[in-house]
């Protein structure tokens, strides 16, 4: 009987093989792989319309009989589904490349220790956003591609294209993340955002090590994870308060070589200028302007006449300084070569990436140097792992990178200074050229715009960095099952130099006299072109980290502990070390995947504290279920996983707001005053100050965090989600007393004093499904957060509408406006500002203590004061090689304060004249727009009391409201069978995409995140191209 059974299988067995092989030799061998060229097992391979099926192999194969007119559809609970009508050729391979889901919520993430973390024993809160997200766009770093995508991860960007310079716009205190640190800061390349992770910046994490580094290669990110909660991010320490940034390059990969390519070329543009008056439009009001004044004006009706046909463009000139010096579109180009392939015994990945991005100024032609204002980036990393032994590995990590900016000279100024002038500079200033050809201009204008921007030579940045990573891992489980032990080994050197190559030009006003004779005279200096370089900054850091781990598992009971020791040495310039050290435990446990229970304590170490102050204690525990796990839930079938958790822990932020030594008294020479001595007063000793009054009790804030989260999915993963909710009280916030004075005549120090309380709730939530060969997505999250100020040294104030005790952090005091003031009003002794003498069309503000005059007791709160909300929706499809996405990022509740003189009032005094004026004033007061009017009358050279004086205005507070489309991306995919059959395995993609193409804001002056003064955000269009084989 026995040897029957084994008759029926061995036949059975011969069978199948027959079959496997005809199918090889007739049609060739398919395999199917993911996007990384790796073979993806467990795949359901069926005949579309029938019962057949067959199920990937380790090696992506599978053995199925079918015909060549039969479509074959592809079924994986990781991947989107997919349909295909393969034509093989004989004796050759043929791959089906399957996708990613759109977003996998399940699927886990890449931690701070460039672990692996299963989202099945995860307890905390954290949000995650693969790198083919990042891929859609084209820029310089990542962050633009972060906007939008993750719940509790606010990203406003209050600069638009700009050079990468030392900057500390990531670091920060509690209080509206703003930069605290005295002692000098390493090179950071953003400069174009602010980061709030639950309202505070977030710490970055690279591939396991802390770098201020966001000017990455998109296509070698795999993913960024933010780790929001108390248990996520302990591991900081002394900044465990602000969680973390995470950030996973890409890892090599077995098999063969792999190769990608990536090119993106781009055109972009300004969302949103300011429209300049004309220079008729601006001499009519400048003039309306001194006549409310009761001041003599400039321009007759001649002069009106000349500046609008252009009869006098040299005596009367009408210049556009935004088209003369900006132009309408600029070029950006970005290219991307990856290789990657190995075996068992080591595997490796090199990247080479290039990126260039171009600013809107116009150049020279008249140089033999570019004035370009521009970035060029040029990078190399590689990844290889080795397996030295069956239980000893090993990777090292290499990244070099040069940053090359370029700006034009503007006399020394750069080209902050530049924008600043094409702001300020009314269009009938001065004529580009007099009739000789010299730089126009006048004794109130004495640097030419166009001589400052495209002839006054040039300025470069250039920075160059190195960072090496080396991990090593050994596993003793064959001696003590389960233990491990593995080291981090880091080295980071930034050295950041500048050229400086300017020059002057003169500038002459032309004039002819009463009998015909043509003047010019001279105003300015002319300097010949310097050649000048400069040390702007070095940075050296050292990390090293040891730990030991232990995991067991005895049936459905999986423990794990580590025990983590790592310290950095980091030199700034010239600064002493900046040594921070942790110490961290850390215990795990799960029964079953059903109950979950984590605790981790931390011990910190900075050596800027005051002896005795340098050590801190912070712990961190978690508890979870996962009620699907449960046994009276197997038979709901539409739950596929639920899981409540919840962690708390005390944390704290400190390092980079601690301060230069703070505990330390420390002097400075003040060259701004001196102590007169002699019969003459004239010659003065310059003084030696306090800078300032030293702190010896400074210490880190501390932070007590509750988070509660649910994680959710259903349908067959086709509905998940997860909802966070989270309380964060935080204490010994630093911040200076309100009641100093200036008796002391020294700046007071920043004290641990202040009490805040941060809370909020976060959604993520996201359908994806398929109707056939229809793969489609929508992903949206929405976050809402509070703040509330629990305690602050502020000075007494009789009135309570004026404390800050108890409202939203940052919210902002000033007069509230009640419109404009009539005749009627003024005859009734309206109350204003003690000594001023209002004029029909000044600005009305509420006596609110009713002691019939304005002034400081009528500061109210006028803006900021509820709770900010954000949320991001992203939706998209792919159909037959097709791929089309969106994504909407928008803001609500969020006020911004326009109070930019030149843009709100206009004719402000410069030099012996008047500065710009913009056309949002046409809307000015007036007898006859009274009812309709948005601005107060006119006023030459400013109206102290119309603008608010030094108590601020509701008038200039504006929505921010705004809904953008960050972008919109359509791309195809060639056939496989093309791949395949004609072009040798080579895999093509084409896309165009655009950034910023649409926005609706409640704010029609200015863009909604940038400030009247900074270099707009810029919308783009892009195409590109993307080979794998």
């Amino acid at each position: 009987m026995k040897m029957n059974h084994y008759i029926i299988a061995i036949a059975m067995v011969a069978l199948s093989m027959q079959s496997a092989l005809a199918q090889t030799a007739e049609h060739g061998r398919i395999l199917v792989y993911d996007e990384n060229n790796q073979p993806v097992p467990g795949v359901v391979v069926s005949i579309k319309g029938q019962d057949k099926t067959a199920t990937t192999d380790a090696d992506g194969a599978f053995a199925l009989d079918y015909g060549d007119d039969d479509v074959l559809t592809f079924s994986h609970v990781g991947y989107l589904y997919k349909e295909n009508r393969v034509k093989v050729k004989a004796g050759k391979d043929y791959i089906v490349c399957l996708k990613d889901r759109f977003k996998d919520e399940l699927a886990g993430y890449t931690n701070h220790f460039s672990e692996y973390q299963s989202a099945d024993d995860n307890l905390g809160a954290v949000s995650t956003v693969m790198g083919r997200d990042l891929q859609k766009y084209l820029s310089t770093d990542i962050i633009t591609g972060l906007q939008g995508r993750m719940a509790g991860f606010n990203i406003s960007q209050y600069r638009g294209f700009d050079l990468q310079r030392t900057s500390v716009n990531t670091k920060g205190d509690l209080i509206g993340n703003r930069p605290a640190s005295y002692g000098q800061m390493p090179f950071s390349d953003n400069t174009r955002f602010t980061l709030g992770a639950r309202g505070l910046a977030p710490v970055v994490i690279v591939d396991g090590v802390e770098r201020e580094f966001f000017a990455l290669d998109p296509e070698n990110i795999e993913s960024v994870t933010l780790e929001k909660d108390a248990l996520s991010s302990l591991f900081l320490g002394m900044k465990s308060s602000r969680g973390a940034l995470v950030i996973t390059t890409k890892n090599p990969t077995n098999g063969k070589l792999h190769f990608s390519f990536t090119g993106k070329n781009g055109v972009h543009s300004n969302i949103k200028t300011p429209k300049p008056l004309n220079a008729q439009e601006y001499s009519w009001l400048l003039n309306e302007a001194l006549s409310n004044d009761g001041s003599k004006t400039i321009y007759s009706s001649d002069d009106f006449r000349a500046f609008g046909d252009g009869s006098r463009p040299y005596m009367n000139p009408n210049v556009n300084w935004y088209d003369e010096l900006l132009k309408k579109n600029a070029l950006s180009q970005s290219y991307n070569l990856n290789v990657s392939g190995g075996g068992k015994a080591a595997q490796f990945i090199v990247s080479l990436g290039y990126n260039n991005e171009n600013g809107l100024f116009r150049e020279g032609r008249q140089n033999d140097y570019d004035t370009n204002f521009k970035v060029d980036r040029y990078m190399i990393s590689s990844k290889i792992n080795v397996n030295i032994t069956r239980d000893f590995t090993a990777s090292l990590d290499a990244v070099a990178r040069v940053i090359k900016g370029n700006q034009p000279g503007g006399n020394g100024s750069g080209y902050s200074d530049l924008l600043l002038d094409i702001y300020q500079t009314p269009n009938n200033a001065y004529p580009i050229l007099n009739p000789n050809g010299t730089y126009g201009g006048n004794a109130s204008f004495t640097n030419n715009l166009v001589a400052k921007s495209m002839d006054s030579g040039y300025m470069t940045d250039n920075t160059r960095d190195i960072f090496a990573v080396l991990r090593m891992k050994y596993d003793f489980n064959r001696l003590v099952k389960g233990l491990s032990v593995r080291f981090t080994g880091s080295v980071a050197n930034q050295n950041r130099t500048a050229v400086i190559r300017t020059k002057q030009n003169p500038v002459y006003r032309y004039s002819v006299t009463q009998d015909g004779k043509e003047t010019y005279t001279l105003y300015g200096r002319s300097e010949s072109q310097s050649n000048n370089f400069r040390q702007v900054g070095t940075y050296q850091k050292l990390y090293g980290q040891l730990a030991v781990d232990y995991q067991r598992q005895w049936g459905p009971h999986d423990f794990k502990a580590s025990l983590l020791g790592d310290t950095r040495h980091e030199v700034v310039q010239y600064d002493l070390p900046m040594i921070p050290s942790n110490v961290m435990e850390n215990v795990k446990y799960n029964y079953a995947k059903r109950y979950f229970a984590e605790f981790a304590l931390i011990q910190s170490y900075f050596n800027r504290y005051a002896p005795g102050k340098r050590w801190g204690d912070f712990w961190a525990a978690g508890i979870g279920w996962n009620i699907t796990n449960e046994n009276f839930m197997k038979d709901v079938s539409w739950l596929d996983n639920l899981k409540f958790r919840t962690t708390y822990g005390y944390t704290g932020n400190g390092i980079d707001n601690s301060g230069y030594y703070r505990y330390r008294e420390t002097f400075q020479q003040n060259a701004t005053t001196s102590y007169p001595q002699g019969t003459s007063m004239s010659n003065g000793i310059f003084t030696i100050e306090v800078t300032p009054v030293a702190n010896p009790f400074i210490t880190w804030e501390k932070a007590h965090k509750l988070n509660i989260g649910i994680d959710f999915s259903m349908f067959g993963r086709r509905l998940s989600g997860t909802v966070d909710f989270y309380n964060n009280n935080f204490s010994d916030v630093l911040q200076t007393r309100g009641k100093s004075i200036a008796l002391l005549g020294a700046s007071y120090p920043t004290e641990n004093i202040g009490k805040q309380r941060r809370s909020g709730v976060e959604i993520e939530i996201g359908w994806q499904d398929h109707i056939g060969a229809l793969n489609y997505y929508v992903n949206g999250n929405w976050t809402l957060e509070k703040t509330k100020m629990i305690y602050m040294d502020e000075q007494l104030t009789p009135f309570a509408y004026q404390r800050l005790t108890g409202r939203p952090l940052g919210v902002t005091l000033g007069l509230q406006c009640d419109g404009f003031l009539t005749a009627e009003d003024i005859r009734n002794g309206y109350p204003v500002m003690a000594g001023y003498e209002a004029q029909p069309g000044d600005v009305k503000y509420v006596d609110k203590n009713n002691d019939n005059v304005i002034d400081e007791y009528d500061r109210t709160v006028i803006g900021g004061d509820k709770p900010l909300q954000y949320f991001g929706l992203d939706m998209g499809f792919e159909y037959k090689g097709i791929e089309f996405s969106m994504l909407w990022q928008g803001v609500y509740n969020r006020d911004i304060y326009v109070s930019d003189r030149t843009l709100v009032e206009g004719f402000q005094t410069y030099g012996q004249s008047y500065g710009q004026a913009y056309r949002n004033l046409l809307a000015r007061w007036t007898p006859e727009t009274a009812a309709t009017a948005k601005y107060p009358r006119l006023s030459a050279g400013g109206n102290t009391y119309n603008y608010g004086g030094m108590y601020g205005s509701s008038l200039w507070m504006h929505k921010g409201n705004f809904i953008r489309l960050k972008n919109i991306t359509l791309a195809y995919n060639l056939p496989e069978n093309w791949s395949n059959n004609i072009l040798g395995g080579l895999r093509v993609k084409v896309f165009v995409s655009a950034e910023n193409a649409l926005t609706f804001s409640s704010c029609d002056l200015v863009d909604p995140e940038v400030s009247f003064t900074s270099s707009p955000i810029q919308k783009c269009f892009f195409t590109g191209i993307s080979l794998n084989f």
